[in-house]
């Protein structure tokens, strides 16, 4: 039971934060950019822990999901969801040095993330983009993490930290 989970648990958050991208909330257009940022959360909690549960496939599928129910150009949110994915990968050795580590590899992921959006969208129209709503969709994603995370390590039934039902220390 606890290896399905350990598999679907990933999976299922990205999938459902994917969905809450789509939805039309009523936010006016400027302010509407961190709800694609929100996958990235889940991506970058799981490739952090968990690297081989989330399979890069599963990534693209989210991002060409997303930019089909949305119709934005096919493979834009992909691609910005597997350049999220592969600075969580390749940081994932630095996480093991605490919270606050992890904390500053996620701030500087959502501007990478941010910033490759923001230059993938000005070649899409040959001409540079307002470069604002990038970063304030990347503070309120920085924001909804906040909510997101504590939501995500509930779900994270692979954690070594459950392993010890009975509050022993060194077992």
């Amino acid at each position: 039971m606890i290896g399905l989970l350990r598999h679907l648990a990933p999976m299922g958050s990205i999938a459902v934060l994917t969905l809450l991208a789509v939805l039309p909330w009523g936010l006016p257009a400027e302010d509407r950019f961190f709800l694609p940022l929100l996958p990235v959360i889940a991506i970058h909690y799981w490739a952090l822990r968990h690297d081989a549960v989330i399979p890069e496939w599963f990534v693209f599928l989210a991002g060409l999901v997303l930019d089909t129910l949305t119709n934005g150009p096919l493979g834009y949110w992909s691609l910005i969801y597997l350049i999220a994915y592969s600075v969580a990968v390749i940081s994932a050795p630095l996480a093991s040095r605490g919270q606050g580590v992890r904390m500053a590899l996620f701030a500087v992921a959502l501007l990478i993330v941010a910033g490759a959006a923001w230059v993938i969208s000005s070649i899409y129209f040959l001409e540079a983009v307002d470069w604002r709503p990038y970063l304030t969709g990347a503070a309120f994603a920085g924001v909804g993490a906040l909510l997101i995370v504590p939501i995500l390590h509930a779900l994270n039934v692979a954690d070594g930290e459950r392993a010890n039902p009975s509050l022993v220390r060194g077992r």
